[in-house]
């Protein structure tokens, strides 16, 4: 996408002027945008500024709330007529402990009677499991297992607060306060200064309703919510219900905060107050929408006016871009017709500003360019293909057929047969490497010609050839003697020098991109890794832009001839895809390796006629 933008940037005048002319719009966008924006953030922390001193008032009033039940909840747990009756009770109650019982429930209904944060008290004795309460008796079966006596004792004497998970109803029909899920209940172990630590709990239920009716006063709308949590992260109470679950705090670092939440359809303003005496926390959630809707038709005006900015810079830019366009359609057109090989193409105008002077000098490259493609490029291409012939014969071939038929009849007269045969061979390569202009052939019949040559090597020494073509390999055609000199440096170079048991391998296939891979591998005496290493060098540093190529200059060196050769010629006939590969291990044998991209080639007609005279390859 990025490139796209910048290719569009760099060729249209028109997406250029646009881009200038909204780009003039910015420092308004930015300073507009900017203000917009500062304006909502300080609008928000006003609000959280202002809502948060509200919470920590409401905070304070809990606190004070609680401070005092925590202190009764000590009074009754240290009441020492209630704890020498409760010490006086065992396992099994005596008509005189339930006496006792009876007036301590009557105590405690006094209590609750005169407090209204705490309208029910209620006070458990452990050893016989009976739970007191201003709402009646209650005998607790398997108190062990009772939550809140475990958490209870767990606490050690400590003050804990207990949260019912589902209410329960006693003996007498009525919901027993402690089993209440409306209520959170604060407890304490009695008599903390008993050496034997007796498990007797003193409970005072308080009602969730209370605080949250403390909370409702904080909301400023309908959507906001506020929820109270204790020291543990307990909810204590909520005005979104009892299911309700407070919302986890993602940054403790910062009090005033506006996140999208889950449940929630649009980003949450969040206000936290923890209070430093208890540690308790009150959050305030409000829909970030609904405090800012005071500035939404600032907003509204502050995107019109950009949007019409806009509009108007894209309509002076197609006036500006309309007043240039026509002359430059006009050069974009004769531009294509140069593209496309109409060489004479002229603009003609009658402008004399800018632009005229663009066409008139257009039109004067147009010719340049005409004169330098007729009498310079077509001069240096008729250069190339003579160099190209060149390389292939610097030899009178007339000369050479009569020379080597006088031989060859010569031979068979006095019966030298091997002779006559490679100079029959050598008669019949050179036809085919001199002959009536072809430049490509066949692999099939490279193959058949490249026959011709080897059985005239063989007559110098012996060695094994085999021959290996895939079908689809056959009718591939291929420029004339580009094996030669590889097999020519196969046989001279490699088995020549090696004693024993040669073999040179010709092969012919293709890969699976219509590649033709050409190889010529000896089992010859191989290459050192240094010369293999110089000679990939060498190799390396031929390029078409590069080339040059040597007919039998003074400037032309000897070293590596035959592979720059080839190369040179695959790069020029191929493209800069060909390649040319050596691979050789020493005292083992050399492969070069030809891939040559597709490539689709017309010889004159009658070619392969001539060809088939000699028949098909050994």
């Amino acid at each position: 996408m990025r490139k796209t933008w910048s290719s569009r940037f760099k060729q249209s005048v028109q997406f250029r002027l646009t881009c200038f002319f909204i780009l003039i719009l910015l420092p308004l966008v930015a300073v507009s945008t900017f203000s917009n924006l500062r304006s909502q953030s300080i609008l928000k922390e006003g609000i959280g500024e202002r809502t948060q001193n509200a919470m920590f008032s409401v905070m304070n009033s809990i606190d004070l709330t609680m401070q005092g039940v925590y202190e009764l909840a000590t009074v009754l747990a240290n009441d020492h007529d209630a704890n020498r009756k409760f010490e006086n009770a065992g396992d099994v109650l005596t008509p005189g402990a339930i006496l006792d019982f009876q007036t301590l429930n009557k105590q405690i209904a006094t209590v609750s009677s005169v407090n209204r944060i705490i309208p029910q008290v209620s006070l458990f004795h452990y050893p016989s499991g009976m739970l007191l309460s201003t709402t009646g008796y209650q005998k607790e079966e398997n108190k062990e297992e009772l939550e809140w006596v475990q958490q209870a004792i767990g606490a050690n004497g400590r003050i804990t607060i207990f949260f019912p998970r589902e209410s329960r109803y006693n003996a007498n029909r009525v919901i027993d306060p402690v089993y209440n899920e409306n209520n959170l209940v604060v407890m304490r172990l009695m008599n903390l200064q008993d050496p034997q630590r007796r498990k007797n709990i003193v409970l005072l239920p308080l009602s969730k309703s209370y605080f949250a009716h403390l909370l409702e006063g904080l909301l400023p709308g309908g959507n906001a919510q506020a929820y109270l949590l204790t020291e543990k992260g307990e909810l204590a109470a909520s005005t979104a219900g009892a299911a309700a679950a407070a919302p986890p705090w993602p940054d403790d670092a910062r009090d005033l905060l506006v996140r999208e939440l889950p449940g929630y359809s649009d980003p949450m303003l969040m206000v936290r107050a923890v209070s430093p005496a208890s540690g308790w926390t009150l959050i305030m959630l409000q829909p970030e929408k609904e405090i800012l809707k005071e500035t939404r038709q600032l907003q509204v005006w502050t995107s019109l006016i950009i949007a019409v900015s806009v509009l108007i810079s894209l309509w002076i830019s197609w006036v500006v871009y309309s007043s240039i366009s026509k002359p430059m359609r006009k050069m974009i057109s004769a531009m294509k017709q140069m593209r496309i090989g109409q060489l004479d193409t002229q603009i003609v105008h009658s402008r004399e500003d800018e632009f005229g002077y663009v066409m008139d000098t257009f039109n004067h490259m147009a010719r340049e360019q005409r004169h330098l493609i007729e009498d310079v490029y077509e001069k240096q291409l008729l250069l190339v293909q003579t160099e190209f012939r060149l390389l292939q014969s610097q030899i009178n071939p007339h000369f050479l057929y009569n020379t080597l038929d006088s031989i060859y009849s010569a031979a068979l007269l006095r019966q030298e047969e091997e002779l006559g045969d490679m100079v029959l061979h050598l008669s019949k390569f050179l036809r085919y490497s001199l002959g009536k202009g072809r430049e490509t052939y066949s692999v099939a019949e490279t193959f058949r010609h490249l026959d011709h040559y080897i059985k005239v090597q063989q007559g110098r020494f012996d060695f094994k050839v085999s021959f290996q073509m895939e079908e689809e390999a056959g009718e591939v055609k291929l420029l004339k003697l580009l094996l030669q000199p590889l097999v020519e440096n196969a046989i001279l170079h490699g088995l020549e020098k090696k004693q024993g048991e040669r073999e040179l391998t010709i092969s012919a296939g293709t890969a699976a991109d219509r590649s033709l891979i050409l190889e010529v591998k000896d089992s010859g005496t191989g290459i050192p890794e240094e010369r293999l290493a110089y000679i990939r060098q060498e190799l390396a540093a031929i390029t078409t832009a590069h080339i040059r190529l040597m007919a039998g200059g003074a400037d032309a060196s000897p070293e590596l001839f035959g592979l720059r050769n080839v190369l040179s010629r695959i790069k020029l006939h191929y493209g800069e895809e060909a390649e040319l590969r050596v691979d050789s291990v020493e005292n083992i044998g050399t492969c070069v390796t030809l891939r040559l991209p597709p490539r689709q080639e017309r010889g004159p007609a009658g070619d392969a006629a001539e060809e088939r005279k000699e028949g098909p390859m050994p």
